[in-house]
């Protein structure tokens, strides 16, 4: 159920970020990078783990930091409901973006 959830929520979040021209090729680029990365997950925590019963510690850690990269990455993303689809990426929606509450927020 959770993986559903994540499925549902990304490809929108993502295609929100790029122009139209663009939005296609970057969103295919951008997650088969990412996958290819988070692919080798397993084996970065097999080589940290640790021995004895606290041996999930490191991983524990890793993981912990990876969420929280994450986290901040998503709530500093540019905050894109107001925006058309059509003008995302382009100078009026940049224009609109900046004109909305918590602008600052998103950077």
């Amino acid at each position: 159920m959770v993986y559903s959830a994540s499925n549902g929520i990304w490809p929108s979040f993502y295609g929100e970020m790029l122009s139209t021209r663009v939005r296609l090729s970057g969103m295919a680029i951008a997650t088969q990078i990412g996958f290819a990365i988070g692919g080798f997950a397993p084996v970065v925590a097999a080589a940290i783990q640790g021995e004895g019963s606290n041996g999930w510690v490191p991983v524990a850690l890793l993981t912990a930091v990876i969420c929280v990269v994450a986290s901040v990455a998503a709530w500093t993303a540019r905050e894109t409901y107001n925006s058309p689809m059509n003008d995302l990426g382009s100078k009026t929606a940049a224009a609109t973006l900046a004109d909305q509450p918590g602008a600052a927020r998103s950077g």
